[in-house]
């Protein structure tokens, strides 16, 4: 088994950043590595938890571009959909303010009611200040990008009749995990 490459080895370590469901935690108890958590939750069916609790493990850029690749797995968006797509894609190669600033416009042209929405959220919730560029500086809380990521996917897997979710489950995971690995997404 291939060693995830993500900055925390152990599974708990990750739970510390975000408040995961109890079922979830309880399950972390047996397992040692982010992997076999991961691997764990998706055999009984905790999907969303599994989703959140890799968005919170790999690192800010890592993670957008997993939601990039999950989202533009689907072919039923909207144009402003995929234009917030777009957006998130592109502050993953060029990682700067007017990127950022960019998905946040995509984010909200887009709106929040799909997958396509978060991904470009999460970019703009990538650093930087959530206000205005003409108001005071407040940066978004940590990690805040990880539940946009994990509300891409999520969104993404379920939408719009939850008739595929499963399967889309276990392919956006094995996603993140070839990105966890070192990989591009591509599976």
């Amino acid at each position: 088994m291939k060693l995830l490459k993500v900055p925390y080895q152990n599974a708990q370590d990750i739970l510390k950043l975000y408040a995961p469901n109890a079922p979830f935690c309880e399950l972390a108890q047996e397992s040692t590595t982010p992997q076999a958590l991961i691997e764990a939750a998706m055999a009984i069916e905790l999907f969303a938890d599994a989703i959140t609790y890799l968005a919170h493990a790999l690192p800010v850029r890592e993670a957008v571009w997993w939601a990039c690749c999950c989202a533009a797995s689907r072919n039923d968006w909207k144009e402003d959909e995929w234009n917030a797509i777009r957006a998130a894609k592109a502050w993953v190669h060029t990682p700067d303010e007017t990127s950022r600033r960019f998905a946040e416009q995509m984010a909200e042209i887009a709106g929040l009611e799909s997958g396509a929405g978060w991904s470009a959220q999460a970019a703009f919730w990538s650093g930087g200040s959530m206000t205005k560029p003409e108001e005071p500086v407040v940066p978004p809380p940590e990690y805040l990008y990880a539940q946009a990521v994990a509300g891409c996917i999520n969104l993404t897997a379920v939408l719009p009749d939850g008739e595929e979710a499963k399967e889309r489950y276990s392919n956006f995971i094995d996603i993140g995990l070839n990105i966890a690995m070192g990989g591009n997404g591509q599976i």
